[in-house]
């Protein structure tokens, strides 16, 4: 990205980039060196190194009546965007809380399409730091991401200290699975011989993650609703009191 759209993106005008980039290039110079350079009238230039100066971005001092302007550190924006992050995370809870409370806040549906998608939503699972239930083939899953993904996902989930109940077909690599569930933060039991299972379903926080393992055509649904999530999580547990341990 170039450098002055970057300065951009911190809330100021392009101009008031080109003015600070120049600065930082001269060194020290005068509001007349500074407008020849980003070629803009001086009397704008004068108005935008004052607006720079209050944000504190160049400074200036006097030598034989002349005011020289001289850049700050660059740091300054990371400072700036650091105060930025301290403000929003002030208000963050009440932010959350509104949302939350909001009585007609509609359900909120996202499409990922291929493998590294995807894993988007299992980053997803693991940020939102809840535990969670899985209703899974538990086959399906190590064929199609790999034992490497699959034991690096388990690792960082126990790195969180989060616990799954997770619900499988009864086959030989699930039954191995299943002997390392303590130590991996597990509880797993096996589904009723008739309930086959195709798919990944995750439920965690107010949401439910639905994924095809089609290797063809991957695809996960990711919907984030109460009502839904309460109501997959009401199916879960009957097919939890049904399965075996």
């Amino acid at each position: 990205m170039h450098i002055q759209k970057l300065i951009e993106q911190f809330g100021y005008t392009p101009n008031e980039a080109k003015v600070y980039l120049a600065a930082l290039n001269l060194g020290e110079a005068t509001v007349s060196e500074i407008s020849e350079k980003v070629k803009m009238p001086r009397t704008s230039v004068q108005i935008i190194a004052n607006s720079l100066h209050k944000e504190g971005l160049i400074n200036f001092y006097v030598k034989r009546r002349y005011k020289y302007w001289i850049a700050e550190s660059p740091e300054k924006f990371l400072t700036r965007l650091r105060e930025q992050e301290a403000a929003l995370r002030a208000v963050l809870p009440e932010l959350q809380a509104i949302r939350r409370n909001k009585g007609d806040s509609k359900p909120t549906v996202k499409v990922f399409i291929g493998e590294e998608e995807i894993k988007l939503i299992l980053d997803d699972i693991i940020a939102t730091k809840h535990h969670f239930l899985v209703i899974s083939a538990w086959d399906d899953w190590v064929d199609f991401f790999g034992s490497e993904y699959v034991n690096d996902f388990i690792n960082l989930r126990k790195s969180h200290f989060l616990k799954v109940r997770l619900l499988v077909a009864k086959r030989p690599d699930a039954i191995i699975m299943k002997e390392k569930d303590e130590k991996e933060l597990r509880e797993t039991r096996f589904l009723p011989e008739d309930a086959r299972i195709n798919n990944m379903n995750f439920i965690y926080a107010n949401k439910v993650a639905l994924i095809s393992l089609d290797k063809r055509r991957p695809t996960g649904v990711l919907i984030e609703d109460k009502d839904i999530t309460n109501t997959m999580t009401v199916f879960f547990e009957c097919l939890w009191k049904q399965s075996a341990e």
